[in-house]
């Protein structure tokens, strides 16, 4: 079974393959700080799973679309691992405020995720390096058990912050 619990408001969103969303508003002034974690059974169509769930968490974060591209590789990539290389369940986190997102990979293994050199006819090797193609940074910590990274995002200002302001308005 897959668990989500998110910190910002939910959405019904359809069909969600047996998956259990719990949420509350978080709100407030500058710019919300936007939490979803994601725990799944290390099995491969999970992947997939957590690609599309990205997506709709993202969409709905408001996210543009170059960032949310980057991220949902990136998720594929570092849960493709966990569940490759990993042992026991795989917990998924984003975390975005202000201008990043912060994607983070858990599983029970302490070996850490390390780059690999793909050799040109293996299928393997690529995973790690384009995650640090796409991240600001990555790493890995908890003793191994965590791999992230950040993904630089270009966010409007919040509706409650004006780019010129009168000073009369308040502020936030």
């Amino acid at each position: 079974m897959t668990t989500h619990r998110t910190a910002t408001s939910p959405r019904p969103r359809g069909d969600d393959g047996g998956a259990h969303a719990v949420g509350a508003s978080t709100a407030r002034c500058p710019l919300a700080s936007h939490v979803f974690e994601m725990a799944m059974e290390p099995v491969d169509v999970h992947v997939a799973q957590a690609r599309r769930t990205t997506a709709t968490v993202l969409k709905h974060w408001s996210l543009p679309e170059t960032p949310a591209e980057d991220a949902r590789l990136v998720v594929s990539e570092l849960v493709s691992n966990a569940i490759i290389h990993g042992s026991g369940d795989v917990r998924l986190r984003l975390r975005h405020d202000e201008h990043e997102l912060r994607i983070r990979v858990t599983d029970d293994s302490t070996a850490p995720a390390r780059r690999r050199r793909a050799s040109a006819a293996g299928l393997g090797g690529r995973g790690l390096h384009l995650v640090a193609c796409l991240s600001l940074r990555w790493g890995v910590a908890d003793g191994g058990r965590t791999t992230y990274a950040v993904i630089p995002t270009l966010t409007e200002a919040p509706p409650c912050r004006r780019t010129t302001q009168s000073s009369t308005e308040p502020t936030c």
